[in-house]
């Protein structure tokens, strides 16, 4: 039983074969006059190491200058009429599966400077004897050397078949086709489907698809002939001498001349009734195409910001030799509000060493923008994160994901610790800046590659390699000519990720700042501003609104043509460290308890004082409130609202 079993699984598996077929790469950009783009990805199945196929490679309607060639054709045979080497548009060949999906594993296209784009098209069948392959149009022909009568062959034609189609005689409908039966048809005086047997002088195509076409309304090599039809007769013919309503093409030479039906002459049978050869339904016949565009390389550069930021403060511009050398003599290209730039006329795809430049922010702007970046919440976030370490000192119980810890390492040395918390607080609350030298896009901002960013976490933060810097890298692939690169906006001190998207985010920009619906997750302020005694004093009272409130930073705008800053009182509990800086035209002020277990309360207020520099009689306009940033003690992000 085990042995009969064993038998019919053999038979089964010999039974079984893949299915012929052409598989088909994707479609891709070629660059305009470049020679040598590979065009690799067609490839033959199923057929048997011994078939000897009829294969072809054909462009359809390419743009000017545009050609393909292969690097490798050993094994090939090229078809009557072509041959293997050289630059060509169309290639008819036969030999095995083997040698042609070696020779298609090197097809490589060579552009002009005309862009469009080019359908490239390859096919495949089982050779077969006596029939020839036109690319052009998808037909095959088989010539009947043998001859006949011209009524006879006509009848006889239409009696044949081949994969499923009906044959007729021959059409020769452009110059093209008439080129191809010359080329490939050995005989001369060859029949093809075309009469004035009814009214003398009307030749009207008799056979195939274009049959009752009228292609010429008189005798004579030029007279009557239609426009936008073919015609190639030769000199004085047509001309009837002695009945006659038949032509034949390869009549001295590559030339149609008219002959009376009795003349017994050889003719070829046309099979096929289309006119794109990739609309061909031949049994056993297998074709496959894609269109490709032709045109400039482009990249496209997706900057993932978070909501809290605009990108389109910024620009781009690609560099070569480490940043030195300019790709281009543009200024640059602004990146949209989503963190996006097509970048066509400032990228080269033969520069291997590009790198993609940020433009740099004035340096008043980038500080003004980080006194939102790093704020009350980051501080205590960070010194949270070293607090609870656990018993081994090594455990991570506040930060939740490694990109905090990446945002949090301040100097770049892959450890996360209290130099890099004191550094952030120090920054909020004004004692020392947290870019002692120069404040820049290179000295805040990691450029990371998205994949790379959403993968991080933290057992594996350290390993990221990605430092401080204004640049990427482009890296290119001589097989691409369109580049999309994702990268990621990660700021130095984020921690508590408010101008840091989210790992896996799908848009270029999102937020991860969440609020819980259940409790309302906000504390309020009230402003008071008021003449005493010839200053202005802004009071700002804040109202927990039951949180257990651990930090909270406002900012007061003021009209500093108007008013000079003088001090702030401070009236708060549970022992914080309070800050007031004043940045110009904004004071940015409030409280962190980053140790402890105090807590903010509502007798929580702040009163700012400035003298006017000119003569006032109220405070109307003169000052404004935002919220910068509240933090409770179990680290969520706290709304603020300004009443």
């Amino acid at each position: 039983m085990k042995k009969l079993l064993v038998i019919i699984l053999i038979l089964l598996s010999s039974s079984i074969s893949i299915a012929q077929s052409i598989t088909q790469p994707a479609s891709r950009k070629f660059e305009l006059n470049v020679s040598g783009q590979a065009c690799s990805g067609f490839v033959l199945n199923g057929f048997t190491s011994t078939d000897i196929l009829l294969a072809s490679i054909g462009f359809i309607n390419p743009p000017t200058g545009t050609t393909f060639s292969l690097t490798t054709t050993t094994g090939l045979t090229p078809s009557s009429g072509f041959t293997l080497s050289g630059n060509k548009s169309k290639l008819v060949f036969t030999g095995t599966q083997a040698n042609i999906n070696a020779a298609l594993a090197t097809l490589k296209i060579n552009t002009g400077t005309v862009a469009g784009s080019v359908q490239v098209s390859v096919s495949a069948t089982i050779n077969p004897t006596g029939f020839y392959y036109n690319p052009i149009n998808g037909h095959f022909y088989k010539p009947i050397p043998t001859g006949a009568y011209y009524t006879a062959a006509r009848a006889a034609s239409l009696l044949t078949t081949f994969k499923g189609q009906t044959g007729y005689l021959v059409t020769i409908t452009s110059a093209d086709e008439d080129a191809f039966i010359y080329a490939n048809i050995p005989q001369s005086n060859i029949w093809f489907a075309l009469t004035d047997e009814i009214t003398e002088g009307i030749w009207i195509i008799d056979a195939g698809p274009e049959k009752g076409t009228i292609i010429k309304t008189q005798n004579g090599q030029t007279a009557g002939n239609v426009a936008g039809q073919y015609n190639n007769w030769a000199a004085n013919e047509p001309n009837n001498s002695g009945n006659e309503d038949y032509p034949v093409t390869k009549w001295g030479g590559s030339q149609w001349n008219d002959l009376p039906n009795e003349v017994t002459a050889p003719y070829v049978i046309e099979y096929g009734t289309w006119s794109n050869p990739d609309s061909q339904t031949f049994t056993d016949f297998y074709s496959a195409n894609v269109i490709n565009p032709i045109d400039v390389p482009t990249s496209k550069v997706n900057f993932y910001f978070s909501s809290n930021m605009n990108p389109s403060q910024w620009s781009v511009k690609a560099y070569t030799a480490g940043g030195v050398t300019p790709v281009s003599t543009t200024t640059g290209l602004t990146l949209g509000t989503n963190g996006s730039v097509v970048n066509t006329s400032d990228f080269v795809k033969s520069k291997t060493d590009m790198v993609i430049y940020l433009s740099n922010l004035p340096s008043t702007t980038l500080t003004n923008l980080y006194w939102s970046v790093l704020t009350v919440g980051d501080a205590y976030l960070a010194f949270q994160e070293l607090a609870n370490r656990g018993l081994s000192g090594t455990e991570s119980n506040t930060f939740t994901n490694g990109v905090q810890f990446l945002n949090g390492d301040i100097d770049g040395n892959n450890v996360f610790d209290e130099k890099d918390s004191y550094r952030i607080l120090q920054h909020v609350i004004g004692s020392q800046t947290l870019i002692v030298s120069t404040w820049s896009e290179s000295n805040l901002f990691r450029f990371v590659k998205k994949s790379t960013f959403d993968a991080i976490t933290k057992a594996n933060w350290k390993t990221t390699n990605t430092p401080y810097s204004a640049t990427y890298p482009l890296a290119v692939d001589a097989t691409i000519n369109d580049y999309v690169y994702d990268v990621v906006v990660a700021l130095k001190g984020d921690v508590n990720l408010s101008h840091t998207i989210g790992q896996n985010a799908q848009t270029t920009q999102s937020t991860n700042r969440t609020m819980n619906l259940t409790t309302p997750m906000e504390i309020s302020t009230y402003i008071l501003s008021e003449l005493v005694d010839g200053k202005v004093v802004v009071s700002i009272k804040v109202n927990t609104l039951g949180q257990l409130l651990k930090g909270v930073q406002l900012k007061l705008n003021y009209d500093s043509d108007i008013l000079k800053y003088e001090n702030t009182e401070y009236i708060t509990s549970g022992n914080p460290i309070n800050f007031s800086n004043d940045i110009g035209n904004f004071i940015n002020f409030g409280s962190l308890i980053y140790n402890g277990n105090g807590l903010l309360n509502n007798n929580t207020e702040y009163k700012l004082t400035f003298t006017p520099k000119e003569t006032i009689t109220n405070t109307i306009g003169l000052t404004s409130i935002e919220g910068i940033d509240a933090i409770n003690v179990g680290g969520s992000t706290l709304k603020i609202k300004n009443l």
